[in-house]
């Protein structure tokens, strides 16, 4: 049985998707920002005769997400029935096994599908502390600025601005850590979407001209520390080969692919 949830069931979905907190990042992540009902959110469940979940779906504006412990147990017809009804879906994402059980049974258009790999590392893992270099900073809000400068610099159609990494920071669900040369950030890597369990790594970049120095890796392994530390998981999405290759250095194993459709 498919049902709306509210803040009664809360604790039974954070039992139901916590145990996976780099798979469930978003999920989580817009529960403890938004909670369980309100006009930016909407959680569903899927429940057996017994009244345990099988499932469930978010809904975050546009964007739909769906999850289950296993998959045999997802119910993708009535998943797409609901997220059809909704008349709001811009979005339907999520681990590819699972989105592709739903979106079989969506009759819209598809205006792009993106596959990228997911990765997330063990917090309990040892980091090599002789891959930190020494002069590895960590970014203040009001220095936003530098790293808006460096990712302009290097990612095309960059878009984040001062105020929004500024923002996320102060929230405490964004840090950034950089190298700098010449007073200007050189090599950087951020989280973003951090939650009690988790955080998602992202913005991982080297100036061309300081590339092979192992910066970009001294970074990621600082930020690792740092979230180890809080017993957060880190996870990260990547779809360029060479940037697996760090990752898996560095500790980080594969989940599976995560997918996005966009109607």
């Amino acid at each position: 049985m498919i049902r709306q949830l509210t803040e009664k069931d809360r604790d039974q979905v954070l039992t139901f998707a916590g145990g996976r907190p780099a798979e469930n990042l978003f999920i989580l992540g817009d529960i403890e920002a938004f909670g369980i009902e309100g006009d930016a959110i909407t959680l569903w469940g899927d429940f057996n005769e017994q009244g345990e979940l099988l499932s469930i779906l978010l809904r975050y504006l546009g964007n739909f997400i769906p999850y289950a412990r296993d998959p045999k147990l997802l119910d993708g017809r009535g998943w797409a029935k609901v997220i059809v009804e909704s008349s709001q879906v811009k979005h339907l994402s999520g681990l590819q096994h699972l989105v592709e059980k739903v979106i079989a049974h969506i009759d819209l258009p598809v205006l792009n599908k993106q596959l990228c790999h997911y990765a997330k590392r063990d917090p309990l893992l040892s980091i090599d502390k002789t891959l930190i270099r020494k002069d590895v900073k960590m970014l203040f809000p009001e220095e936003a600025g530098k790293i808006v400068a460096l990712r302009k610099s290097i990612f095309t159609n960059y878009s984040d601005t001062s105020s929004t990494i500024q923002k996320n920071m102060d929230k405490g669900i964004s840090r950034t850590y950089y190298i700098e040369r010449n007073n200007e950030p050189v090599s950087s890597v951020s989280t973003v979407a951090e939650t009690a369990g988790a955080a998602m790594i992202v913005g991982v970049c080297t100036k061309k001209e300081y590339e092979h120095q192992g910066f970009a890796t001294s970074c990621l392994s600082k930020t690792i520390r740092a979230l180890s530390a809080e017993h957060k998981q880190p996870c990260l999405f990547y779809d360029n080969p060479a940037a697996g290759r760090i990752y898996k250095k560095v500790g980080f194993m594969p989940i599976e692919k995560w997918m996005i459709v966009s109607y």
